[in-house]
């Protein structure tokens, strides 16, 4: 989980070398997620049965996946890497609320201390130096987004955990290039309006995709899927905010971002929440399995 995190903390790079070939970030991020697709081809074939009895469950966690993807490889890549990855990691509120809604999970005092932490972390990191304590661009709604959009593929990944981890992936790359289309179409070039490059700038950008989908993409995706099938998920999510540390580090040292006082206080709340939850989520396995530990014991 740690090693996919350095792969995940540090994917901006690659990206922001695909734009600066040529491609804008929309485009950048379509290919970077689309291109591991292509060796998976064959099993839209060999697993088609599969796929088709996954049906529109299998659909939904593509899509959750994929726009998460898609909208933080083009929010990182236009915006502060820093403020990105930080407002990524408030999906600790969207999942507590999703799972209070759809799987009338309680409401615990652990986890409205989480909320409170990440709504604070929010309003230092955003509500200083006269900024709206929210998102202030186009590139920081995305991040967000992209947020709101992992909490749902986590909440479907845990309703639906008898479809198989393969099957989840193909779906998601299957949607990422089409969904990555349309990010571009609707954003286009920098916001302005979308032009497709020609063969020369996607031909100089190919190296650093190829790069981004499979030296960074597809080992973080299978160590994160690998990891996350042996361990808890509170745990998982623990270790899994290393991203934190590698993203805002890397910007630091590669683009020069600077570490301010509102940004280093308001990332260890959002950190904070994002721990608490994970422990609640572990203890609330911890004791799952001891209640059917004592149910076989008695039976």
């Amino acid at each position: 989980m740690v090693v996919s995190s350095i792969f995940w903390g540090s994917m901006w790079y690659a990206l922001r070398e695909v734009e600066a070939a040529g491609v804008p970030a929309a485009l950048a991020g379509a290919l970077c997620y689309g291109l591991p697709l292509v060796p998976l081809l064959p099993l839209l074939y060999t697993r088609r049965h599969e796929l088709a009895a996954g049906g529109w469950r299998l659909l939904l966690c593509g899509v959750s996946l994929a726009c998460c993807n898609i909208l933080f490889a083009v929010a990182v890549v236009l915006g502060e890497v820093s403020i990105i990855i930080l407002l990524f990691y408030l999906s600790p509120i969207w999942s507590t609320l999703l799972e209070r809604i759809f799987m009338r999970a309680p409401l615990t005092i652990v986890r409205c201390i989480g909320i409170g932490l990440a709504l604070l972390g929010l309003v230092i990191l955003q509500g200083v130096e006269g900024r709206a304590p929210w998102p202030s661009n186009l590139a920081e709604w995305m991040g967000l987004l992209a947020g709101m959009c992992w909490a749902v593929a986590l909440l479907t990944a845990h309703m639906w955990s008898q479809i198989a981890v393969l099957d989840k992936s193909i779906a998601q790359f299957g949607c990422a290039l089409p969904i990555g289309l349309g990010a571009y179409l609707l954003i286009g070039d920098h916001y302005g309006a979308a032009g497709w490059p020609d063969g020369t700038v996607l031909l100089n950008a190919l190296p650093w995709a190829i790069a981004a989908g499979f030296i960074w993409v597809v080992p973080a995706m299978v160590l994160s899927l690998w990891g996350a099938a042996r361990l808890s998920p509170g745990r998982a999510s623990i270790l899994m905010t290393s991203e934190v540390i590698v993203g805002v580090g890397s910007a630091a040292w590669l683009a020069g971002e600077e570490l301010g006082a509102s940004k280093l206080l308001g990332g260890l709340l959002i950190i904070s929440a994002s721990l608490l939850e994970s422990w609640q989520a572990h203890r609330e396995t911890v004791n799952a399995r001891s209640l059917v530990a004592c149910e076989r014991a008695s039976v």
